[in-house]
């Protein structure tokens, strides 16, 4: 028979015998000991025991090497001794094809039809390092890996929170726990039913209601001024009733959360709970800061109640817990903060770079109003974000080249990170949106199996009961 080596980067892996396809031949190799079948889920493969000489370490390196029943059956799940013996394993045999591939080649690909998380194992299994994945191969392996273990991760995190959920959400069986839990489901879980689907869009609805009055109390026509007089008093008077409505439906609201939950102080210190907060305590401050001021206990408080009512913007953010993109792009930004960061330190180098060339450029103009660092520092960040500055520009020629370098530098710069938090945000919705799919379609498989077993058991005690006679249920027979 011919031999032929095979060389892989100027050094000898390994030495195989060619291949014969000729039928007259078939019986020789069929009795040659150099040959054996391994059995992969069913799948059998005839393979030259002289290709597994390359890499001693591994899993079928070994089985060729065994001698004794005790060490083959370490490691594979049965075998068949002969002349031709048959070793078999029981996995699935679609990636087994790359393994004997590398084993014979010295080069190991992925198969396009094959999970990297199943290759990852079957790699494991066999002993093989994934450090021999081929470049064209690893550039598509590991990033799945990758993604595959985040989508693992979050996939256990939610199935722990459920869990977590399930215990801190015990009612009891009372009738003020069956209560309460009726009423925590409905404000909490806007999916789990129609009352809870109202109770949702009404919260969405009053929300937007509210952040318009917001909007419509800031026009000038819609305020008083310094001596109380109003240019439109029922529509001032109007606005205020709404706004007064919409902060009692969200107190309403936040007190019978609270009221429900079944720990408080987790319900206090939840995010979500705190933006509820927090959009509703401006409007309380603000009564008592008025009416502190009316009673002369303090001064005048103009500019305290005015930032306290800036700070009733803060139920805007009472949309994030309806909206489910909204909460993946807090995820998204979370999950990408080393991209931004990275942005944030490229865009601040940017601007102390040009702010100081220009201010060298521009300090010895005889502009009126002059160049400072910080005319420079603002200029440099309105110009490298291309929003633009229209109070000071560059007059010199040296200061209007180093303005069209930083606009240029600045749309490089930005156009960075957008594709990676654009893909993030877009792959982490569309997994949030099957994984709440799936998680509510478990819950309603759980909820019918736990129905079913209770009607079951309420059939099977039935049961029980009626064996028995009406004189022996009296106790009158026994």
């Amino acid at each position: 028979m011919a031999k032929s080596y095979l060389v892989r980067n100027g050094q000898c892996l390994t030495e195989c015998i060619d291949p014969i396809y000729k039928d007259n031949q078939s019986d020789e190799i069929a009795q040659s000991e150099d040959l054996l079948i391994i059995n992969v889920g069913g799948m059998p493969f005839k393979v030259l025991k002289s290709n597994f000489s390359t890499l001693p370490r591994t899993r079928l390196s070994r089985l060729v090497r065994a001698v004794s029943s005790q060490e083959i059956l370490a490691l594979c799940d049965g075998y068949t001794p002969g002349p031709l013996p048959e070793f078999y394993f029981n996995r699935n045999w679609t990636s087994f094809n790359s393994i004997l591939d590398f084993y014979r080649m010295g080069t190991l690909h992925l198969t396009v039809d094959t999970c990297a998380m199943v290759f990852k194992d079957d790699l494991a299994f066999w002993g093989i390092d994934e450090l021999y994945l081929d470049p064209c191969c690893a550039l598509k392996y590991y990033p799945e890996i990758e993604a595959c273990f985040k989508e693992f991760k979050g996939d256990q995190m939610a199935r722990q929170r459920d869990e977590d959920r399930k215990k801190y959400e015990n009612f009891g069986d009372s009738h003020i726990g069956r209560i309460r839990g009726t009423l925590w489901r409905i404000t909490e879980y806007p999916e789990t039913s129609l009352a809870a689907q109202v109770a949702g869009f009404s919260s969405l609805g009053v929300v937007i209601i509210s952040t318009l009055t917001f909007i419509l109390q800031t026009f000038p026509e819609f305020q008083e001024d310094d001596i109380g007089a109003k240019e439109n008093p029922s529509v001032v008077f109007a606005l205020k009733i709404i706004d007064d409505l919409s902060i009692s439906f969200f107190t309403l609201e936040y007190l019978i959360r609270f009221a429900c939950a079944p720990r408080k102080w987790i319900f206090v210190k939840d995010p979500m709970n705190l933006v509820d907060l927090f959009a509703i305590i401006p409007f309380y401050l603000t009564l008592v800061l008025d009416s502190m001021e009316d009673m002369q206990i303090i001064g005048k408080a103009g500019k305290l109640v005015r930032l306290v009512r800036v700070l009733r913007i803060m139920r805007i953010f009472k949309l994030v817990r309806h909206f489910a993109g909204l909460q993946s792009l807090i995820y998204t930004l979370n999950q990408a903060y080393k991209e931004l960061g990275l942005l944030m330190l490229l865009v601040g180098v940017a601007v102390l770079t040009f702010a100081s060339l220009v201010y060298y450029a521009e300090k010895d103009t005889l502009d009126e109003d002059g160049w400072t660092f910080l005319d420079s520092f603002w200029w440099g960040i309105m110009t490298l974000t291309t929003v633009g500055y229209d109070h000071k520009s560059p007059r010199t020629f040296m200061g209007k080249v180093i303005g069209g370098l930083c606009a240029l530098v600045g749309i490089f710069i930005l156009t960075l990170p957008i594709p990676i938090v654009v893909n993030s945000f877009a792959s982490y919705y569309k997994n949030r949106l099957w994984r709440n799919e799936v998680s509510h379609r478990r819950a309603e498989k759980l909820e019918e199996q736990e129905r079913k077993i209770k009607q079951a058991e309420a059939l099977l005690g039935l049961k029980r009961c009626t064996k028995h006679t009406p004189l022996e249920q009296d106790g009158l027979l026994t």
